[in-house]
């Protein structure tokens, strides 16, 4: 059959975004689009914090001049607001890490940090707004004295004893330096949020497989079988109903990868109870993006055993109302014999901590609100 003439191919007025996203990945043409259709696509590019990614994926084809410069000048400010906002934060980032090394105490980067290094071309090219830094269990006091002595105040009663801890998995510390004001660290001790997979996932696996940071001396990123899973993770217990492609995306990235050890993959998802959430997640982007798949995993994915709260766990991490409770109740089931009592136990004396802990955060909040937020300077 013959080809149809390029004249008479009629530009896409309504195109969608996941299947422009496939189109990039895959590195395959793009199909012409109106002008319309460009605004409309750059509009959704920006609400799904995908615009810097597209502009360093079409930048350097030759589709880009083909892009109404309306469009083309919207991508690329995105994109040089991005690189901004990155090189601040890799600035910021680069000092934490030295000062953290400086004692001794290693730090590997989690979700977008690290990302953004191992499967995009560029930092820039993945957005993020904070930092997700992970320590050994044992240096957590330790790590919270050194950025507290570089402005980070912990939020909450975080500097009581490790106790408090335990079925934690994060302490946020928001800096109260006027020149990095309210940037957000996530010290996080355990790879997942909920308390269950705090004993599930051997932490020592993960620093096990950990690899260098590129381009971050003294800081470790998780090998790309653990990152895939955490990605799967993250969303499905914490961002369950945000639409937004950003998160599929990196699913893809990682899974296109030649090096992902698809065998570990599987193991630990078995191992971790993270089964159900992996293959949600590996459907959704194949569908979407037309992410490659390898079909020997999907179909062990698809005999695989399943806990029967594997999908009770799902949205537990949701900012909503009523989630707390069910997080607890959820968790407790899922526990097995003396974890149940201890997870019980812990959950009683947290209670006793509610209104301090409340009051705490609420001192802290005005105490920020006296200050104006003060603006990085680049230069």
């Amino acid at each position: 059959m013959a080809a149809a003439h390029p004249r008479l191919v009629r530009p896409l007025t309504q195109p969608s975004l996941a299947g422009f996203l496939a189109s990039l990945t895959a590195g395959a043409a793009l199909p012409p689009l109106t002008a319309a259709a460009w605004e409309l696509l750059g509009r959704e590019l920006l609400t799904h914090d995908l615009a810097p990614f597209a502009y360093a994926r079409l930048r350097a084809t030759a589709a880009w001049g083909e892009i109404p410069p309306g469009a083309r000048a919207a991508l690329s400010a995105a994109f040089q607001a991005s690189s901004v906002r990155t090189y601040f934060l890799e600035n910021e980032l680069a000092h934490v890490v030295a000062s953290l090394a400086a004692a001794d105490i290693p730090v590997m980067l989690l979700k977008g940090a690290a990302l953004g290094r191992l499967v995009y071309d560029s930092p820039a090219e993945r957005p993020i707004n904070d930092f997700d830094l992970l320590t050994p269990p044992g240096q957590v006091d330790a790590a919270l004295r050194i950025l507290a002595a570089r402005g980070y105040e912990a939020q909450g009663l975080f500097w009581l004893s490790a106790w408090q801890r335990r079925y934690r998995a994060e302490a946020p510390l928001i800096c109260r330096t006027p020149e990095r004001w309210r940037l957000l660290i996530e010290l996080h001790w355990t790879l997942v949020e909920l308390p269950y997979y705090i004993d599930a996932i051997p932490i020592a696996d993960i620093w096990a497989t950990a690899m260098p940071a590129p381009g971050l001396p003294g800081a470790y990123v998780p090998d790309p079988a653990t990152l895939l899973l955490h990605s799967c993770a993250h969303v499905a217990f914490h961002h369950s109903t945000d639409a937004r492609l950003l998160w599929l995306l990196d699913v893809d990235r990682l899974a296109r990868r030649a090096a992902l050890d698809w065998d570990m993959v599987l193991t630990r998802a078995a191992a971790w109870g993270l089964t159900t959430v992996l293959a949600g997640r590996l459907a959704s982007a194949q569908a979407q993006l037309d992410t490659p798949i390898p079909p020997a995993v999907t179909q062990r994915l698809q005999k695989a055993p399943r806990q029967p709260w594997e999908q009770r766990m799902i949205g537990l991490g949701d900012e909503k109302p009523g989630r707390v409770w069910r997080r607890a109740w959820v968790s407790w089931q899922a526990f097995g014999g003396r974890q149940r009592v201890r997870y019980a136990a812990w959950l009683g004396l947290r209670s006793l901590l509610w209104l301090p802990e409340t009051v705490v955060r609420r001192r802290q909040q005005r105490a920020a609100a006296r200050f104006a937020p003060v603006r990085p300077s680049y230069g």
